[in-house]
Formats: structure tokens, C-alpha cells, sequence
């Protein structure tokens, strides 16, 4: 009886070009030469969640999924709460939380990692409920999300890194001014800002990684300033890894937070998904809410967060 099954995007621009055959050997020969069996199932589209959602109800102990961090995302959804330990293959674009796991960006050294890692219990975080993985955004960094999708069929070489770079532009200009109530166990605040940005723990200083996943916390990041300019510089302080310098950009790490908004519902993107909510939002840190396999250790936790 097999420890684990391998659910891999057939569509994903990593394995796209490989044989089946060929991917289905390498995983299978990578798991038993390290003491594992494994089933792998290459799947698309509908046919890809399904057979996620079948493993996380009746599947083997460890299901590892190999796609971008929206197909991560519904699999942390369906895996947490349970036994099982999920494993990560980065083969979306940006694979924020593969990256934050340590995760090689090579199928092959991944999948080595994958079957040598030990399991380790991280938080996820949840606004209204949803779980998350690795961030949520409004304003800019919802207009990001809906031109991804939008841009998401481009056949170009690099068509994937092409949509994130216009997606990004178009959201500067098109993106609003978001009149928000900030409530946090560190008080409340009234603040206009054209993004708000919320991790699942602390992101390091530069970059989106995280140095930890389970220091019980979420950070709040919003950035401020109606001007043109503003904007543009906030967004080459993120790219270069000096947005914690920029005083437009405000950073907060609590346990929890409650967002209000005139509007009753708001456009959020989650994961790297767009979806639409209820407000208020209700943002909470779940500590160890998962299992995972990482290559590294992730850390001890921290104490005495508000």
C-alpha cells in the first residue's frame, strides 16, 4: 500500500514539455529509493482538484501537490483539520509559500527534498473563516490578481512572468483609495490606503518570503499616499527589498485583526485568487494548523504576541 500519492498539474509550464511517463518514473524511483511508495496522478483543470479533494478525504498519509500557490491553497483547505501531512512541488509562478518552506525550485531536487523532509506543524491564517497559506490583499493587490487572470492565456515565452509584470502596472494606476477601520489588539486606527496586505506570519526584510511559519502571528502591511509617484516608489521598495524603509508603507504583527469598510462586501485577492467578501473582515493567525514536509527546520515559536 502505497505512503504517498503525488498529484501533479498536467498544465503546469514545469512538466509541460516532459514525458508523463518520464515524470511518473523519476517520482516513483526518487520516493523508493528513499523507503516510500507512491502513486502519482497527473491530472488538469476540474480533474486536478478532484483528485485532490479525493486524497484529502480517503487518500494515503502524505499528499504532496505540484502546482501554483491557488491549487496550494485549496489543498491547505482541505488538508487541515486532518491526519495528513501535506508536500509541496513549486510549478505555479510565484510559489510564495513553497519558497517559504524551503523548497527547491527544481523538480527533481524537490521532489529528493520532499522525500527525505520529516513532517513539522505550521500555522495558516484565515479571513473570514478561509484559510490562507501565505497572504491576502485588497485594493492594488486585488487589481493584480483580476489582471492575472485576465492576461493568464498569453501563449509568449515567459507568457507567465509577462502577466505578472503588466497585471502589476495596470493595478498602480487603476487601483483605489480604500477607506478602512484597522481594529488590532494594538488599538484601532482610521487609514486611507490604495493596499493592504495581510501575511500568514512576518515576512523577512526583503522580499515575500518568511524566515518562520509559526511565530502565531499575522503582519499587516498598508501602504499610503494618493500621488502617482508614491506608488511607483513603493512598488520598486518592494521589488528591491527596501519596503520596510519607505515611511508610506505601514507594518504591524498582532494575533488578529478586524478590517471595516464602508462597502459591505470587498474584492480580496487570496493566495494569489480573487474572491469577493463580507465585510467586516475578521483576520486571525491559526497556529499549527497544518502538517507539512519541509526540508528545514521551521523554527520555535513565539511568545507573548499581542
Amino acid at each position: 500500500m502505497v505512503d504517498t500519492i503525488v498529484i501533479l498539474n498536467a498544465k503546469a509550464g514545469t512538466i509541460h514539455d516532459r514525458d508523463p511517463a518520464e515524470i511518473r518514473a523519476a517520482v516513483e524511483r526518487t520516493f523508493t529509493e528513499r523507503g516510500h511508495s507512491a502513486e502519482v496522478v497527473l491530472a488538469e483543470g476540474d480533474d486536478f482538484m478532484r483528485a485532490i479533494d479525493d486524497a484529502a478525504k480517503s487518500g494515503p498519509q502524505t499528499v504532496v501537490v505540484g502546482g501554483g500557490d491557488g491549487s496550494v491553497g485549496h489543498a491547505i483547505r482541505k488538508i487541515a483539520g486532518t491526519e495528513r501531512t501535506l508536500g509541496v512541488l513549486p510549478l505555479g509562478t510565484m510559489n510564495l509559500f513553497a519558497k517559504s518552506l524551503g523548497m527547491p525550485t527544481d523538480l527533481d531536487a524537490a521532489l529528493v527534498a520532499l522525500a527525505d523532509a520529516s513532517p513539522s506543524r505550521i500555522d495558516l491564517s484565515s479571513v473570514n473563516g478561509r484559510l490562507f497559506h501565505s497572504l491576502a490583499g485588497l485594493g492594488f493587490f486585488a487589481e493584480v490578481a483580476r489582471g492575472r487572470a485576465q492576461f493568464r492565456g498569453l501563449s509568449l515565452p515567459f507568457g507567465r512572468f509577462i502577466a505578472v509584470a503588466r497585471s502589476s502596472f495596470r493595478a498602480f494606476t487603476r487601483a483605489g483609495i480604500l477607506q478602512l477601520n484597522l481594529e488590532t489588539p494594538q488599538g484601532e486606527r482610521e487609514i486611507a490606503a490604495y493596499a493592504l496586505l495581510v501575511t500568514n506570519n512576518r515576512l523577512s526584510t526583503g522580499g515575500f518570503d518568511r524566515p518562520r511559519l509559526d511565530e502565531g502571528v499575522i503582519e499587516i502591511h498598508f501602504a499610503e499616499g494618493a500621488e502617482m509617484a508614491s506608488r511607483m516608489q513603493a512598488g520598486l521598495d518592494l521589488l528591491s527589498g527596501r519596503w520596510r524603509d519607505n515611511p508610506e508603507i505601514n507594518s504591524l504583527a498582532v494575533s488578529h485583526a478586524t478590517i471595516t469598510s464602508h462597502r459591505s462586501r470587498v474584492w480580496l485577492s487570496v493566495d494569489g485568487e480573487l474572491t469577493r467578501m463580507q465585510t467586516p473582515l475578521v483576520f486571525e493567525s491559526v497556529p499549527g494548523a497544518i502538517s507539512v514536509l519541509a526540508p528545514a527546520p521551521t523554527g520555535q515559536a513565539v511568545e507573548d504576541v499581542a
